[in-house]
């Protein structure tokens, strides 16, 4: 009895060793299994990492690379630039100069050309105005007022190129010599400022004999505000025979519209 019990224990025993040795070797086994499950699990993001790192390294290189063409490439067009177009845009710099500076000088040129021009102008339309005069006495005379105002039309039109119309009573070459002498001054005073002043191509004059001596005197030049206009232009002179012949004077004008004088005259 006391053998059975003891060979129970015995086996009861080992059994247990057994299953604790089991135990251990599948805990160890596990453990084992875990650590190498780690490990893989380390080596897996080692390998990813350096792969990753790889990568970087390549983007960068790629990009440095790029970077570096680039810049290589961007100084070739710079020194392309500067070598050929730099040398284009200068020859066309002096040359733009130079072309300036003929301009200047043929500005200048035509500036004075048009400074003498404008000195033989004038000198030509009072030497027009003295030898119209000189006419005026010699024809008023003889012929009368009509006539004389006919061979200044003539003389005028022949120096400038503007054409002067003239129309008139008979009765005109009737009245006092002195009314057909102011009346002429006035007319020529007149043209003189039309001529000088104001670019007209056209000119007309007309005269009618009523009980009054009507006179207008038109041009379609350039015009002007005959309350800012002082005396330089004759306007001074032509109000001032008017007042002589008592007659009535009206000036009508504005700027690109023009002039008409109109006088109402006594017939004595």
């Amino acid at each position: 009895m006391a053998e059975n019990q003891d060979l129970i224990l015995f086996t009861v025993i080992a059994s247990s060793a057994v299953v604790l040795l089991l135990v251990a070797v599948v805990f160890d086994i596990l453990l084992l299994s875990r650590k190498r499950k780690i490990i893989s699990n380390q080596e897996i993001e080692l390998r990813e990492k350096k792969i990753d790192e790889l990568i970087r390294k390549q983007e960068v290189d790629s990009v440095n690379a790029l970077l570096k063409g680039q810049n290589a490439e961007r100084r070739r067009i710079s020194q392309e630039l500067h070598d050929r177009l730099g040398s284009i845009l200068y020859s066309a710099k002096l040359h733009n100069q130079s072309i300036e500076k003929k301009l200047k000088e043929i500005a200048q040129e035509q500036k004075e050309g048009f400074t003498r021009l404008t000195g033989i102008l004038d000198e030509a339309v009072e030497e027009v105005r003295k030898i119209s005069h000189d006419l005026y006495e010699g024809s008023l005379a003889k012929f009368g007022y009509a006539v004389a105002l006919k061979q200044l039309i003539s003389a005028l039109e022949e120096a400038n190129g503007t054409k002067i119309t003239f129309t008139h009573d008979r009765e005109l070459d009737e009245t006092n010599e002195t009314i057909q002498f102011e009346l002429y001054a006035i007319t020529q005073e007149m043209l003189s400022n039309t001529l000088k002043h104001a670019g007209a191509s056209k000119v007309e004059i007309a005269i009618r004999v009523e009980d009054k001596i009507d006179y207008s005197y038109r041009d379609n030049g350039a015009g002007f505000n005959p309350d800012e206009v002082n005396s330089g232009i004759g306007l001074e002179n032509i109000r001032d025979r008017a007042v002589k012949l008592n007659a009535e004077l009206t000036i009508e004008s504005a700027p690109n519209q023009g002039v008409f004088y109109h006088l109402e005259i006594p017939k004595s």
